[in-house]
């Protein structure tokens, strides 16, 4: 090879060289920079944005007055800020509580309750401005009322925890009723008071009569003995209109001067009535006699009306025809709320008795067991017998207190559920 072609191989191969050399270089520098790049951006950003400090005011135990069931009471909080107390129930107690806020908005709270059981676990998830259940054991309670807003704002903050104690299983047998239908009564209760009514589709419900709780619909009216002659005539009222349609239930009534209180079921729900009054503020009446006596003028009795209705939440149902093959033993059962009534038919020594009566069954059901009433066409002393709900299909029939005289119904019997 002569020297030319020498020449002009050795400037090829230099020129290769360097073009390889100059791509090769920005592919080393391409994943540094950015990275560079973008923790410098971090670093700006956390300098622009430092974590908020958050505010916690201690405002120690919650102490209620005698004799009081709620304590109601308002306050202010900054953005970024919190208020933190504490207050103790009993095991089996129902405790509730509020939270409003000025200015209130309907899709996003400017607060929330955070609520903590005596171990520090959370009881609650937020956003929540409303916050009831029953006690399952003896319990303080850690409540955060906390900002959720970017400016100052005013709030109010009710608990309610009524003196009742009930077996905590029973804290969940009632559920609200249909909102429409909530909102159906409250119009019949405005009409028949001609009143304006605060309505809370979703509020405490409290069965003290038969221990149970649970949530419901709480429609409640204020007003002076100037629109109210007394409290029995109010419940009167109520239960001729917004409980038409509705069975009175004589154990739930009750009254004195002060107050007066009505229950009503109707399918598978619970009305509750309550009416009572108390002095206005700062009228001050002998300890040693009734208030009814203290010669108040109307102006000075203060009424509140409430009305709680709240639905059973048993998932069963003893409707139905229910046949013993055994026995030939039947019942037609009905049941109202928590009333089983029904009639009873069994036919014994071969045809030649015929045990039957209508509206020969009548009493009350608790959990599953109903303890009923029943009547023989035999006698006219009524025994006592318990029927349990075993399963959709199946019930147990048995006497636990038989009628004098003569009856053919079975001491035990397991019925079936049949098509009539």
């Amino acid at each position: 090879m002569d020297l030319k072609n020498e020449m002009q191989m050795f400037l090829s191969m230099t020129i290769i060289i360097i073009l390889l050399a100059g791509c090769s270089q920005p592919a080393a520098v391409i994943p540094i920079t950015p990275q560079a790049a973008a923790t410098d951006e971090a670093t700006e950003a956390a300098i622009e944005s430092p974590q908020p400090n958050w505010k916690v005011t201690d405002a120690g135990p919650l102490i209620f007055y005698p004799g009081s069931t709620f304590i109601q009471t308002p306050g202010d909080l900054q953005p970024y800020s919190a208020i933190r107390f504490t207050v103790s129930a009993l095991k089996g107690q129902q405790v509730s509580m509020w939270l409003t806020t000025e200015p209130a908005l309907i899709d996003l709270p400017l607060a929330t309750l955070t609520i903590m059981d005596g171990s520090g676990t959370v009881l609650t998830s937020e956003p929540l401005v409303y916050w009831s259940q029953v006690m399952a054991a003896d319990q303080t309670l850690t409540v955060e009322i906390k900002s959720l807003a970017s400016e100052d704002i005013l709030y109010s903050y009710k608990i309610e925890i009524p003196a009742e104690v009930i077996d905590p299983v029973a804290g969940e047998v009632y559920e609200p009723i249909e909102t429409s239908l909530c909102f159906m009564l409250q119009e019949e209760m405005a009409t028949a008071l001609d009143k304006d009514i605060y309505t809370e589709s979703q509020a405490p419900f409290l069965d003290v009569v038969g221990r149970e709780a649970g949530q419901g619909c709480r429609l409640t009216a204020t007003g002076t003995g100037v629109d109210f002659s007394d409290p029995w005539s109010v419940v009167n009222t109520l239960i001729s209109t917004v409980g038409a349609g509705w069975t009175q239930s004589p154990d739930y009534a009750a009254g004195g001067g002060t107050g007066s209180v009505a229950g009503l079921y109707r399918d598978m729900a619970l009305m509750l009535i309550k009416v009572n009054w108390k002095p206005d503020m700062g009228v001050e009446c002998p300890a040693d006699q009734p208030l009814d006596d203290c010669g108040l003028t109307p102006e000075q009795m203060i009424y509140t009306i409430e009305i709680d209705v709240a639905q059973n939440t048993a998932g069963f149902s003893m409707d139905g025809h229910w046949v013993d093959a055994a026995t030939g033993f039947t019942l037609d059962l009905y049941q109202d709320w928590k009333q089983i009534y029904g009639q009873h038919a069994v036919v014994a020594q071969d045809g030649n008795k015929i045990d039957s009566l209508e509206a020969s069954i009548n009493g009350w059901l608790k959990g599953q067991v109903a303890t009923v009433k029943f009547q023989s066409s035999f006698t006219d002393q009524p025994g006592t017998a318990e029927i349990t709900y075993l399963d959709i299909n199946t019930i147990q029939w048995k006497i636990i207190e038989a009628p004098a005289g003569e009856f053919y119904l079975p001491i035990e019997a397991t019925l079936i559920r049949t098509a009539q």
